[in-house]
């Protein structure tokens, strides 16, 4: 047995456990570069499509088909950019976000090779429009920071199976981030704010710690 167990270790030390509950996306952080600065490409989704009016990156959904996270957010990004997958430099996956809701988000960064916007010719079924923001305004302005409280309720009875008493009705856990960003009056927050937030921390710090080297 010790051997099958260290078999299964390395095939995978950075297993996510339970996987296969979550629903498995992939998102694309999206840079162009336009006039000598570096930009990200947003979408606010179409009003009819879920959730519909907020701003996310290209992505979606995980399909067999795709074997793999990485082809998930190239396949996505085309799709609904309406740009060609050649034109797509994918650097390297960032990480991977699993969130309260049950959503596991494989993030990937990468080139969109263009010289101007109007080279996208996004899927309008599912895009109402693009948000461009360069790179610097994640830079120099911070989120706002607010918080959501969270609750776990029961679906099933807990005192069918000896739970101690506090597991009757709704108990707490903690509560979390949710970071606001507002670019030109539109609001970028939620998984995407969170994704951004942490994505130019990392950025900025490692450029500033090349700077003292």
């Amino acid at each position: 047995m010790r051997e099958k167990i260290t078999e299964i270790l390395k095939m995978d030390s950075f297993r996510i456990i339970g996987k296969k509950r979550y629903i498995n996306s992939a998102v694309l952080i999206g840079i162009i570069n336009l006039e000598g600065k570096e930009h990200i490409v947003f979408e606010k989704r179409a009003l009819k499509i879920r959730q519909g009016g907020e701003i996310s990156f290209p992505g979606g959904k995980f399909e067999e088909k795709d074997g793999s996270s990485k082809e998930t957010a190239i396949r996505e990004t085309v799709e609904e950019l309406g740009i060609e997958r050649e034109k797509i430099d994918i650097i390297g996956k960032y990480g991977t976000l699993i969130n309260a809701s049950g959503m596991l988000l494989d993030v990937y960064v990468g080139y969109i090779n263009i010289e101007k916007i109007e080279e996208f010719n996004f899927n309008k079924e599912e895009v109402e429009k693009l948000v461009v923001v360069p790179m610097e305004f994640f830079k120099y302005n911070k989120p706002k920071i607010e918080k959501i409280g969270v609750k776990n309720i029961p679906e099933f009875s807990p005192k069918d199976y000896n739970l101690p008493e506090r597991y009757y009705g709704s108990w707490s856990g903690n509560s979390r981030e949710v970071y606001f960003y507002n670019y030109q009056d539109e609001i970028i927050w939620g998984m995407t704010a969170e994704i951004i937030f942490d994505f130019i921390e990392e950025l900025y710090k490692m450029e500033v710690e090349n700077d003292f080297k």
